[in-house]
Order: structure tokens, then C-alpha cells, then sequence
């Protein structure tokens, strides 16, 4: 699940800039692609260093508190093949807080991952050992991605 809000001044600016072009039924969805987009763009998912296709993503846009700026909730799954290491990549590090579960799944060699249920900070590389021999969460699909409201 990845959150994403614009920042003040410009950013909200280009977003806003990108649904005053749409027709008029579809600025909702206009805005909620726009920072849905934003919102993954700088985020890689990995196994084993090839990057995972999302196989679905379902997208709600908002307001934050106050009403000030839009914001985004991006629900986006994949299909988590046999592997040893999932990494999360962050193009932009000083903007991303990453948190993570296991739930119970038991793919994840929990001796030698960071906290789960905590949010780390400002980080650039995010690293999880897969448990060898661990089964495939998903086998991977080729569905068309869709956002939903």
C-alpha cells in the first residue's frame, strides 16, 4: 500500500494543472491516475534483482486534514515468485517511509530483517531475505492493471 500527498506549492500546482486539461466527467479520475502515478513512479519491487510487474492496482484519492492538499491510497500487488531477496528501491529516499508484515506467511527470514510493523525513515534500498524453499505467495499473472475508485 503506498500513501502519497503532494507537497506545497508547485507539485499541487502540476497535479491540479493535469486535471483542469480533463474533460469535466473524468477529473476525478484525472486526479486519482495523476497522483496514483506520482505515488509509484519512484518505487522498484524486486526478487533477485528483476523487478516484479504489479498484477493489479486500486487506487482512492482525497483530501488530506483540512482539505489543502489531494492525497492518494495506492493498493498495488504482486505476484512474489521463489526467490532470496525482495527489495524495495526508492528513487526518492528523503520523501519515503517504508513499513512492512510477514503476516504469518513465514517467507521472510525474520532474524535478519528490520522491524516489522515500524517505519523506517528516509531510506533508499530496502532489503528482505526470502526463507529458502519458502512457496511462491502468487504465481505471477498477466492481468491488465486496472485502477479503481
Amino acid at each position: 500500500m503506498i500513501g502519497y500527498r503532494t507537497g506545497t506549492g508547485d507539485s499541487t500546482q502540476a497535479a491540479l494543472a493535469h486535471v483542469a486539461n480533463a474533460p469535466k466527467p473524468h477529473t476525478l479520475d484525472t486526479l486519482r491516475d495523476v497522483l496514483a502515478a506520482t505515488a509509484v513512479a519512484p518505487l522498484t519491487i524486486a526478487v533477485d534483482g528483476i523487478a516484479l510487474v504489479p498484477t493489479g492496482v486500486r487506487a482512492k484519492v482525497g483530501l488530506e486534514p483540512g482539505g489543502a492538499r489531494p492525497m492518494v491510497v495506492v493498493l498495488v500487488t504482486y505476484a512474489l515468485p521463489r526467490g532470496h531477496t525482495l527489495s524495495i528501491i526508492s528513487r526518492d529516499p528523503h520523501n519515503t517511509r517504508i513499513s512492512w508484515q510477514d503476516r504469518a506467511s513465514h517467507r521472510v527470514v525474520l532474524a535478519r530483517a528490520p522491524a516489522q510493523d515500524h517505519w523506517h525513515d528516509g531510506v533508499a534500498s530496502f532489503l528482505l531475505k526470502l526463507a529458502p524453499g519458502a512457496p511462491a505467495c502468487a504465481t505471477p499473472l498477466t492481468t491488465q492493471l486496472s485502477a479503481q475508485p
